[in-house]
């Protein structure tokens, strides 16, 4: 089952949408999609609405809207995670989680950052232990994305 599974991720990964990679002037970004197991970080979320963005928190899907076979999320699921676009796909998931990794390949984000888990899904990776706390990915990720927009 675990190989079926493998091989289905593996041709969800290599067949996701084509997209253009936009790196992104933090100042000029309005909308940010947020990945998370759930919705404990909303301190966070309210850190990014003080800088004007619209963020949207995409958090596990319930176990009856997953697929048992393939381990990926029902239609629906995947429907509405990709019905909007994003400026910014922040992963912010810290353990391995095949669920979580294709809501992050089914998120239409013209930037995707996350932690390094799997490659091929996130434009930027951040190299950090899964035991550290969301707020340090957090920070992590917007000084690289600081940096990458000409930013100290």
């Amino acid at each position: 089952m675990n190989k079926l599974r493998e091989r289905i991720f593996a041709w969800a990964l290599k067949h996701q949408a084509s997209r253009k990679v936009i790196i992104p002037q933090w100042d000029k970004v309005r909308s940010v999609a947020i990945l998370y197991p759930n919705d404990n970080i909303q301190h966070i979320i309210k850190q990014l609405e003080k800088e004007n963005k619209e963020v949207i928190l995409f958090t596990m899907p319930d176990k009856k809207q997953i697929c048992w076979l393939t381990g990926r999320p029902k239609l629906d699921i995947r429907e509405l995670v990709s019905a909007r676009s994003f400026d910014v796909l922040i992963d912010l998931t810290q353990e391995s989680s095949r669920v979580m990794q294709y809501m992050a390949i089914y998120i239409q984000a013209h930037f995707k950052v996350g932690r390094m888990i799997e490659e091929g899904i996130h434009d930027l990776t951040i190299d950090t232990p899964s035991q550290a706390a969301p707020d340090f990915l957090f920070e992590q990720i917007m000084r690289y994305i600081a940096m990458l927009s000409g930013k100290k």
